[in-house]
């Protein structure tokens, strides 16, 4: 019954996988077609679209340095692909799983752009703050980031994982 649901959860992170990198994918295609001539103002100093193509990795960390960003990137993407088959098949760590489907969703996003194009497309810019351009991609990282430390720190608890641990030793 376990592995049922947990067949069925996995299902539902593989559409939202889908779902995500598509939406990444477009939304790049219609920033490099629509804002490569001007950005589009939405709010007058505080939020734009505006084409930023970044060659390095967050906040242009390492900049011109694709082939090892990607190379990274791949490896990242693997131990976390790794993290989530090996977490317990419990209905308890749905919302973990949910975290590294959206961070290996933006992983993907990100790591498409730097094999097709050699950088990486952004476009959302918070003007106010002088906060870095990002995209769709950025986005599914952090937020599954900061949800995945939440949980960890606040949800979670020791007996959580020290079923697992005997369970995997």
């Amino acid at each position: 019954m376990e592995r049922r649901k947990f067949l069925r959860s996995s299902l539902f992170h593989i559409v939202l996988l889908a779902v995500l990198i598509a939406a990444d994918q477009l939304v790049k295609l219609w920033a490099r077609t629509a804002l490569k001539n001007a950005p589009l103002i939405l709010w007058k100093d505080v939020f734009s679209l505006r084409l930023v193509y970044n060659t390095g990795g967050p906040w242009g960390v390492m900049g011109g340095h694709t082939v090892l960003l990607t190379l990274f990137s791949v490896i990242v993407l693997v131990i976390v692909i790794f993290a989530y088959l090996w977490l317990p098949k419990s209905a308890r760590m749905r919302l973990l799983r949910f975290c590294i489907a959206l961070i290996t969703a933006g992983a993907v996003g990100n790591i498409i752009d730097r094999i097709m194009f050699g950088r990486v497309t952004d476009m959302f810019s918070f003007d106010l703050i002088q906060f870095p351009v990002f995209n769709v991609a950025d986005s599914c990282i952090v937020c599954g980031c900061i949800l995945a430390c939440y949980l960890l720190i606040f949800y979670y608890k020791d007996e959580d994982f020290n079923k697992w641990k005997k369970s995997n030793s």
